[in-house]
């Protein structure tokens, strides 16, 4: 085991020197340990020129094994990790953008007044990056939309959101109760991009299959910068409803679209160990505060 300890931080790291450092070890043990493992093997494993080594291509074959091998280990040391972080400590959050803005400052409140020595980090991002960040452990919890399963994260329900149609103050179909996606035909649209994330996948579904055409000149893939867009009468938009009560206070309407655009929120954190109580608590906090905000922005917009 020593041995393929020895060859997996060579190839990581690139050289016997910073194998060695790796390992704390010297770098004559480092040279000793690649060596009985190439003699147990059966062929070389690396080729010296000019005083540097080159993994041969048996090596990096060898490699590949020797890497899965070790991803339970390295799961293993990061419970280890997560365990030891909590209670005390600092509880990472990745967020989308509106989630950060609209649900989180109440629960962040409430947070601390249970936890004063507990430090939150928040880090509003997009579907992909929040993904990464929990799925290399960088952070606690995650906030995001639902997307297909990724392994080493698991996954809940957050909420089930139905999008609002956003109009400026004074827009001819601010008089309409709700909004059908036909009304929108021919108007100016402020749309989500199109290589944007899942969470925009929906609106461009729904206005395709609705057989909407709308003049598109202007795009952006955050939704709280849509909604500035449309307060400042570019255009008319479909949006998360999040943000709706923060930007309804300066005039701009939000209507209920008929039949109803939804979409699932979920939260995400890494798939190794149990959650710790702290994170526990505060993904129950969220959650609440996820419903009441959609409460806020809509009548009924919230479902379990």
């Amino acid at each position: 085991m020593r041995q393929v300890e020895a060859f997996r931080a060579v190839m990581l790291s690139g050289g016997v020197t910073a194998a060695s450092a790796m390992l704390n070890i010297s770098q004559p043990s480092v040279s000793r340990l690649i060596a009985d493992l190439e003699h147990a093997v059966g062929f070389s494993l690396f080729e010296r020129r000019a005083g540097r080594i080159y993994p041969t291509a048996q090596a990096h074959m060898l490699f590949d094994t020797v890497r899965r091998s070790f991803v339970g280990l390295d799961l293993l040391d990061q419970a280890a990790r997560r365990i030891r972080a909590h209670p005390v400590g600092t509880v990472r959050i990745a967020a989308l953008t509106a989630i950060a803005a609209t649900v989180l400052p109440p629960v962040i409140a409430r947070f601390r007044e249970r936890h004063p020595d507990v430090r939150l980090t928040v880090e509003a991002l997009g579907q992909r990056a929040i993904e990464d960040r929990v799925f290399l452990s960088q952070a606690d919890l995650g906030i995001g939309v639902a997307a297909p399963p990724r392994d080493g994260i698991r996954v809940t329900p957050l909420v089930s959101a139905d999008y609002l149609c956003l109009l400026p103050a004074g827009h001819r179909l601010a008089a309409k109760d709700s909004i059908a996606l036909a009304d929108l035909d021919g108007e100016e649209f402020i749309g989500p991009m199109h290589e944007a994330d899942a969470l925009w996948d929906g609106i461009d579904a729904a206005l395709a299959a609705a057989g909407v055409s709308v003049r598109r000149r202007l795009e952006t893939q955050q939704s709280q910068a849509l909604y500035a867009f449309v307060e400042a009468g570019l255009g008319v938009a479909i949006a998360e409803p999040f943000s709706a009560r923060l930007f309804t206070r300066l005039g701009l309407v939000v209507r209920p679209i008929a039949p109803p655009i939804a979409y699932s929120f979920v939260m995400l954190e890494p798939d190794i160990g149990p959650t710790p109580d702290i994170v526990a608590g505060l993904a129950e906090d969220i959650r609440a505060a996820a419903r009441a905000c959609l409460d806020q922005a809509e009548p009924s917009q919230a479902r379990a």
